[in-house]
C-alpha cells in the first residue's frame, strides 16, 4: 500500500506536468505528500492514530474531516488551486486512472485473507471500474467523442465508489479490520484527493455549456426530391 500511494503521487504529478511545467511547485507538492505518507505510515504502523475501540460513526466523521482538510488545502493554497482549476477535463479524469492498480491490490488482499472476501472483491472491481471509466472519459474528451456524457458517468461512479467504500469500512467492517488496517493507506491519502478531483471535474462540467448540435443532428425531417 505504501508503494501504491507513492505511485499515485508520482502518477498525479506526471499527469499535471503534461499540461503545465511544475517547477518548484511540483517539488514542494511532492515533498508535502511524501511527509504526509511518512506520517501516515508512522501512525498506522505504531497503532497511534486512533483509539483501538473507536466507534464506526466517530471513525466516519474522522474520514469526512480528513476530506475537508484536504479540500481546504487544495482551495486555500493559491498555487495548488490555480493548478487544479487550469487542468482541462481530460487530465482531471486521467488522474483517476491509477485506481485500477488499487483495485487489483484489493482483489489480492481478498484472495490472501487480508480483507473479507466479499468486500475485497466488490471494492476491487469498483475501484478498477472507477479508474477504467476515468481513462475512457479522458480519451473520449481528448478525441471529442461524447466526452461530456462519459465524464459525468465516470465522476458519479467514482464518487459513489469512494463514499460507499469509506462508509462500509467505518460502519460495517471497522470492528473486524480495526482503525489501523492497511486499507487506511488508501482512505487517508489518495481517496480524499480522488474525491476532490471528481468535484473539480463536476464543477467544470456544470460551468461548461453543452456543445451546439451539428447541422446533421438538427435536421429532423429528410428532404426528398431531386436537385436540378
Amino acid at each position: 500500500m505504501i508503494g501504491l500511494d507513492a505511485l499515485m503521487v508520482v502518477y498525479s504529478l506526471w499527469v499535471i506536468s503534461t499540461q503545465r511545467r511544475l517547477g518548484k511547485t511540483g517539488a514542494v507538492i511532492a515533498g508535502f505528500l511524501a511527509l504526509w505518507l511518512a506520517g501516515l505510515h508512522a501512525g498506522l504502523s505504531n497503532h497511534a492514530l486512533f483509539p483501538e475501540g473507536v466507534s464506526g460513526f466517530a471513525f466516519l466523521l474522522v474520514i469526512f474531516a480528513a476530506v475537508g482538510v484536504v479540500g481546504g488545502l487544495l482551495l486555500l493554497v493559491a498555487p495548488v488551486r490555480r493548478m487544479l482549476l487550469e487542468l482541462d477535463q481530460s487530465r482531471l479524469l486521467l488522474l483517476q486512472g491509477i485506481r485500477v492498480f488499487f483495485g487489483g491490490n484489493f482483489l489480492m488482499m481478498a484472495a490472501t485473507g487480508a480483507l473479507p472476501l466479499g468486500f475485497g472483491i466488490l471494492d476491487g472491481f469498483t475501484h478498477i471500474g472507477a479508474g477504467f471509466f476515468g481513462l475512457i472519459a479522458a480519451f473520449a474528451l481528448a478525441a471529442g467523442v461524447e466526452g461530456e456524457r462519459r465524464a459525468w458517468f465516470a465522476n458519479l461512479f467514482g464518487l459513489a465508489d469512494i463514499l460507499v467504500v469509506a462508509s462500509s469500512l467505518a460502519l460495517l467492517l471497522l470492528p473486524e479490520l480495526g482503525p489501523h488496517h492497511n486499507m487506511m493507506y488508501a482512505v487517508f491519502l489518495p481517496a480524499p484527493l480522488w474525491l476532490w478531483f471528481h468535484l473539480f471535474s463536476i464543477w467544470k462540467l456544470l460551468r461548461t455549456p453543452s456543445a451546439p448540435l451539428s447541422a446533421s443532428e438538427t435536421t429532423s425531417v429528410p428532404i426528398k426530391g431531386k436537385l436540378k
